[in-house]
Order: C-alpha cells, then sequence, then structure tokens
C-alpha cells in the first residue's frame, strides 16, 4: 500500500496504516471484510491483528497491537472482542456501511452471531457492546472461516514479537510492564515498576532514612530525587526532598524553626545571610527568621524571638519549667529521646528500631543503641498495633 511511513508508526507498537483518499469516494454498497486474529503467548503477553480490506482485497486498514494481561484480561476471548470492537469502530470512522467479519474462532462466532451467549460478565458486556456497534451499520454479517484470516495472524504474530521489546519484568513482584512504566535506577540501571519502587521508597522515609539506596540485594546505589517524582505523590516527594536536604546539612548546622506550624530546615549559613538582609545587627545575635514562615526566632533558645531579654536570662526564667513540661509531656506520650542529638521521637507506627534524622540508631523500647543494622538488646522488634497497613498519603 502506497502510505508515507510517517503515517503508519504509532507509539508502543500500534501500526496503523491509513485508508486510501478514494475511500470515502466509494459506493455506500461496497462490502468491506474485516479480518481480526488474537493469540496468546504465555500467560501475561497477547497479540491482536486487524485487516480491513475491499471487495478487491485491498488492505485500506491494518492494527497490530501487543497487549499486557492482567486480572481483567485472563481470557483470550476477551482481548479478541476487544481487538474486533476497536476494528469496527475504526470502520465506522471510514464511513463504512456494509462489512463481512471473517472470524477463526468457533466460539467468537457463536457470540457474533447470536447462537451462544456467554456466561462470563466481562465477555458478556463486550457482546453487547458488539450488537451495539452491529446496528450502525447498513449491513453486517459474520462468516467462520478457517484460512482467510492469514494476514490478521501475521499482524498478531508481529505484535507479539514486538512486544517482547518494549516489555520488561519487574524483579520484585515479577509481572511484565511497558517500558514507559518502568522505573530505571540511573547509576546501576535496575528496574522495577512503579508500584513496587514507591512503595519501596515509601517505607524507607517511614523508617526515617535518608535518600533510599535501589532495592537490588546488596546494591547500594542512591535514588535520584528528581526521577523519582515520576512515581511518587506528592507527599512523599516533599518527604524525600526534606531528607535530602537533612542528609547534605551537617549537624552542627541544622536550624529548625521552633514555630510548630512550621518547623522548617535552614542550614546556619542561609538563615543567617536571610536574616542580615533585614536585620543587619542579627548576625551579632541570636535573632534569626524563618525562611519559610518569616517569624523572627532565637536560634540560641529555639524558641520565638524574646526581645529585649537576653538568652541566658530567658533561659534561667523559662528554661526549667518547659524542661519539666516537656518531660511530662515525653512521658505521657512515650516519647523517646535520642542520646545523640537529643531530640524527641515519637513512634507513630512501624517497628521498635528507630533511625533518627541525625542517623543514630536505637530501641524505642530500651533506647539501646543499634550497631551494624543489628540491635544490642532483647526487646521484641515490633507489636502489631504498631505496624503500618498504609503507605503515606
Amino acid at each position: 500500500m502506497d502510505v508515507h511511513e510517517n503515517e503508519r508508526k504509532k507509539p508502543n507498537s500500534f501500526y496503523i496504516e491509513k485508508p486510501f483518499e478514494s475511500l470515502q469516494a466509494s459506493s455506500n454498497n461496497e462490502v468491506f471484510r474485516v479480518y481480526f486474529k488474537y493469540l496468546v503467548s504465555d500467560e501475561t503477553l497477547a497479540g491482536i491483528g486487524v485487516s480491513i480490506c475491499d471487495k478487491r482485497d485491498r488492505c485500506v486498514f491494518e492494527m497490530k497491537k501487543p497487549v499486557i494481561l492482567d486480572d481483567d484480561s485472563e481470557d483470550g476471548e476477551v482481548v479478541g472482542l476487544n481487538a474486533l470492537i476497536e476494528a469496527l469502530d475504526t470502520a465506522i470512522g471510514m464511513r463504512i456501511k456494509v462489512v463481512h467479519v471473517l472470524c477463526d474462532s468457533d466460539q467468537l462466532y457463536q457470540y457474533l452471531t447470536g447462537k451462544e451467549q456467554p456466561t462470563d460478565d466481562k465477555i458478556s458486556t463486550l457482546v453487547d457492546q458488539l450488537n451495539f456497534i452491529q446496528r450502525k451499520f447498513g449491513y453486517f454479517s459474520a462468516f467462520r472461516v478457517t484460512q482467510d484470516v492469514n494476514i490478521a495472524f501475521k499482524l498478531a504474530s508481529d505484535a507479539i514479537a514486538s512486544a517482547k521489546t518494549l516489555v520488561e519484568k519487574c524483579t520484585i513482584c515479577l509481572e511484565q510492564f511497558y517500558n514507559s512504566r518502568m522505573f530505571s535506577v540511573n547509576t546501576c540501571c535496575h528496574k522495577y515498576c512503579h508500584s513496587c519502587i514507591r512503595s519501596h521508597v515509601e517505607a524507607k522515609l517511614l523508617q526515617g532514612m535518608k535518600l533510599p539506596e535501589c532495592p537490588h540485594e546488596g546494591c547500594k546505589s542512591r535514588l535520584d530525587i528528581e526521577s523519582c517524582m515520576k512515581f511518587l505523590t506528592p507527599k512523599s516527594y516533599e518527604i524525600m526532598v526534606l531528607r535530602e536536604k537533612e542528609a547534605s546539612i551537617p549537624p552542627a548546622e541544622k536550624v529548625y524553626c521552633p514555630f510548630s506550624g512550621c518547623s522548617y530546615l535552614m542550614s546556619e549559613t542561609e538563615v543567617l545571610e536571610y536574616t542580615v538582609d533585614l536585620f543587619i545587627a542579627a548576625k551579632g545575635s541570636g535573632m534569626r527568621k524563618c525562611v519559610k514562615c518569616h517569624s523572627l526566632f532565637c536560634k540560641n533558645c529555639k524558641v520565638p524571638w524574646h526581645n529585649n531579654v537576653t538568652c541566658s536570662d530567658y533561659m534561667t526564667y523559662n528554661q526549667a519549667e518547659n524542661e519539666v513540661k516537656l518531660k511530662s509531656l515525653a512521658t505521657k506520650k512515650r516519647w523517646r529521646q535520642c542520646i545523640k542529638c537529643q531530640n524527641m521521637v515519637e513512634l507513630v507506627q512501624g517497628c521498635y528500631h528507630i533511625y533518627c534524622r541525625c542517623g543514630h540508631e536505637f530501641c524505642y523500647t530500651c533506647g539501646a543503641e543499634w550497631i551494624k543494622k543489628k540491635a544490642t538488646c532483647r526487646c521484641p522488634l515490633w507489636d502489631e498495633r504498631s505496624i503500618a497497613h498504609n503507605p503515606i498519603h
């Protein structure tokens, strides 16, 4: 067929030939034959081939399409019916009025002619859809054949062959996916489906990890934060950005906004430069202005800015009272204090192995240090009531 190559190729190995320009001028009574074929290669991959030919058996439309089977497409008949529906929709779009469907599947032929009614709900829905499409033609007829679908058979075979270069198996769930639905770790090139790599990253973020590593056993490649945007939820991506920022700032340089509604992380250099641009005298004091919420606070006392009160006076008047309140609240909430950075840690869900944002690892139950990913105490690792059942939202 004389068609420009650019008009034929479509993404994901869909190859469609446009109709002849003379087709629209043909008689409304001209008969067009629709050949279709489906092939199932294995439990996860199938291919469909469709060809529409005029009365001189010239091909005016053809399609080959790979299909990855899932739980909703267990039966090859479903693939075949979908192929025929797509072909007939195309014929209607080409203003074809009379069609003969040539079918080499006895079961699908029985459905098309109404000689047998499907018992499967999904197939029944597709057959109803076919019956609706049939009424749009001036004349519609189905024929049971054995040899005349060879052209469609070849298209279906080619679709499967091309699909094998377009799909890959996730090494975690062992399911097959199109390349566009796979994530590749930039440095090591290990590949996973979006669902599995998302679950891996979210689990590590819940554990307080910094930048998660590739889930492949023994691989130490760090995931690139920008590439993770394609599969993470906005909330998870925001947490990952924070983890990367925490990892990039030395512990002595970290400054957190003390206002509970903010708690934004900044480096000492960043917040000082931002504050000095607004208040020249800030460099000689502990006054800082949050880059995010723009509130003034004291970086020494880690409290809202105490104007006209020195840090030593503020601590004298407030430290003892605040410490009592904090310890009382920590006891009530069953918080634990990291012995390395002195920050309070609350276990919301998950196991009792705590990975503090400062890098220290310890047991949430007794506070004993974890060394080389192993506990030094005999406390239980988890409680069923604390295990996370849902991903980060």
